[in-house]
């Protein structure tokens, strides 16, 4: 891989995409719009911290608008992770969803060039709430709008991906956390010092975003092409031992689905096995946001 596109790459994840791939020598074209005062302050930073590196391009517009086959021309890669997020994916909402989540992603696979890879990130939440074990061969059922416009994107991509001969791979994420995350999403109300906290609509595990990262780059470099993974622990209970280790006990694991996402086919396939702990992605993630409100002061 040589020239990469992430969409959305100046969200949570895709920042830590784009950061990874620039580390690399990649080069990287972001596709993403500074579009609200909320986010503005915190795209801005990002886009400061690499901005000068000579090989990263950011097109500060809404995919709907951007030329995608202009600039997909010679693109190896495409990261998408742009996407209407769990907190805008209420019901009444809904056909705004979709048309962010399964339009957009079918006007970025029909402008790809044969010869490019397509990483998609869906999510956990297609599989619903269901006990036991979960493998990718679960039967899928989701209960959320954004899991069912996810799950749209998949069937979508394919469809289309096939029909063309385009390569691509799903993976689908649980909670992801770490420096950046969302305002709205659990650990990070915490440690932004919030009493009152609404609940990350999947918490049936939960991965660092480094981790996270690893495992797309290790997505668009496999052999095996045309599969689902989703991302795990292995492990169960590992979200809410994140409450604890934040000290945050309280939401208790009373009355909650006992379900574990299996590891077997990131692993065997994929050859992704998660490094950071918590304890120690926790604690990188509480220092950012010390040092983010610290800088915001000055």
């Amino acid at each position: 891989m040589k020239k990469a596109l992430v969409t959305g790459g100046l969200g949570f994840i895709g920042f830590h995409m784009a950061e990874r791939l620039l580390l690399e020598g990649k080069e990287v074209i972001i596709v993403d719009k500074m579009a609200t005062e909320e986010t503005k302050v915190d795209q801005e930073e990002k886009w400061l911290r690499i901005g000068r590196n000579h090989l990263v391009t950011l097109i500060d517009e809404k995919l709907e608008d951007v030329n995608l086959e202009k600039v997909l021309k010679d693109v190896d890669v495409i990261y998408h992770f742009a996407a209407a997020t769990s907190s805008d994916s209420k019901w009444p909402k809904l056909a705004k969803v979709i048309e962010d989540n399964v339009n957009l992603t079918k006007k970025l696979v029909k402008a790809m060039p044969k010869k490019a890879t397509l990483i998609y990130a869906s999510t956990v939440e297609v599989y619903g709430e269901r006990p036991g074990k979960i493998t990718e061969r679960t039967p899928t059922n989701p209960t959320s709008a954004y899991g069912i416009t996810k799950l749209a994107s998949e069937r979508l991509i394919e469809k289309e991906c096939k029909e063309r001969g385009i390569a691509y791979q799903i993976v689908r994420l649980p909670t992801i956390y770490g420096p950046w995350q969302r305002a709205d999403m659990t650990y990070q109300q915490i440690l932004l010092g919030k009493k009152e906290l609404e609940i990350d609509r999947s918490t049936l595990d939960v991965i660092y975003v480094e981790d996270c990262v690893e495992a797309f780059l290790l997505a668009a470099s496999i052999d095996n092409r045309n599969e689902i993974f989703h991302l795990s622990s292995g492990q169960e209970g590992t979200w809410y031992e994140g409450l604890r280790l934040l000290g945050r006990q309280e939401i208790t694991k009373q009355n909650r689905i006992r379900t574990t996402l299996s590891n077997e086919k990131s692993t065997t396939l994929l050859g992704f096995t998660p490094k950071t702990t918590l304890e120690k992605g926790l604690a990188k993630q509480r220092e950012h946001v010390k040092q983010w409100q610290n800088q915001q002061r000055l």
